[in-house]
């Protein structure tokens, strides 16, 4: 396992006080929550999650302790036990959101994260001179600390499934219905039900592997958290005759020695089924040579489908294991 740096994390020195973590924790997970960062989530999260697991050793002096004397890439001691809470080795996005809430919404007492309960009682405010968090994430507590609102509800997590597509479906387009279970909540607030959905996709021509289909609010349901998102991954099929390179189709096609010299016609049929006989006969046909057919690819998404990429034709060239004495002397009078 890699050492992780934490004091580099939090931005602190090695000789931090206690208040100097707290103060910079509070300032980068403000800065990093996920609430606030819907639309570069993906590094928050991941970031919110390192900025988390740093506090939560550095702000124990056991903890602090033996990191500093042993690092990460050590096997935990018995100074990394967090009274049940979770493994250090196995910290997780869940671990920093408890962290968080235990940070900001536990008021009076010492905010450490490995040893609070995650209730709210009313007294000093962790804040500081940070109070303005509740105005930040549209909830929280008020500014005044007169009392204790409902804060931000937290999303869901996401569920992320992959959707595996031929190269016809990604080259003509098309819908796609998909059914999918979920879990949400009875109007009692308390109790789940499992229910089913139909999403309907809107393939587009041109989508490439890896193209992510988002449908918001569609996951499970939980007490107090908003619903997580569905995500669709695109995957592309295994292709009998193509192999796909960006917007380009790839064929390769197996000659002979003697078809590499003197010229061939390519036969193609294409992903919508036309017949295309390709000629090679100009130039002889050197080992890493590739024939360009242009505009017979993949259509291209960002132009609607209605401009392709290029057809790529490689060759494997088959030499013969050996040559007679006569072959011999005919390519010498030859070349």
């Amino acid at each position: 396992m890699v050492n992780k740096d934490y004091y580099s994390t939090l931005g602190v020195d090695k000789k931090a006080t206690q208040e100097q973590i707290k103060k910079a924790y509070r300032k980068l997970a403000m800065k990093w929550h996920p609430d606030r960062n819907p639309d570069n989530k993906d590094k928050a999260e991941q970031k919110f999650k390192e900025i988390g697991e740093a506090y939560s050793v550095l702000s124990d002096k056991d903890k602090r302790k033996n990191y500093d004397q042993f690092g990460t890439d050590k096997p935990q001691h018995a100074g990394f036990q967090n009274n049940g809470d979770f493994q250090q080795s196995n910290f997780t996005s869940n671990n920093a959101e408890k962290i968080f809430q235990q940070f900001f919404f536990n008021f009076g007492g010492d905010q450490n994260a490995s040893s609070q309960s995650n209730s709210h009682s009313f007294g000093g405010s962790p804040f500081g001179d940070f109070g303005g968090f509740g105005s930040a994430f549209n909830g929280g507590m008020n500014n005044d600390y007169g009392g204790y609102q409902q804060p931000h509800k937290r999303k869901g997590r996401t569920i992320q499934y992959d959707l595996a597509l031929t190269l016809e479906e990604l080259y003509y387009g098309r819908k796609k219905t998909l059914k999918i279970t979920r879990k949400r909540l009875n109007a009692d607030n308390k109790t789940f039900r499992t229910e089913s959905k139909t999403l309907t996709i809107d393939i587009k021509k041109g989508w490439k592997q890896g193209t992510k289909i988002t449908f918001e609010n569609e996951g499970d349901e939980d007490i107090g958290i908003t619903p997580g998102d569905i995500v669709f991954v695109i995957k592309e099929k295994k292709h009998d005759i193509f192999t796909r390179e960006g917007n380009n189709l790839v064929k390769t096609v197996n000659i002979t020695l003697k078809q590499a010299l003197i010229g061939v016609n390519v036969n193609v049929v294409t992903l919508d089924k036309r017949r295309l006989k390709i000629p090679i006969t100009e130039n002889t046909i050197c080992p890493g040579y590739i024939h360009r057919v242009s505009g017979e690819g993949m259509p291209i998404s960002k132009f609607n489908g209605n401009k392709l990429g290029d057809l790529l034709i490689k060759f494997n060239i088959q030499f013969p294991n050996r040559l007679n004495d006569e072959q011999k002397e005919k390519i010498r009078e030859a070349l």
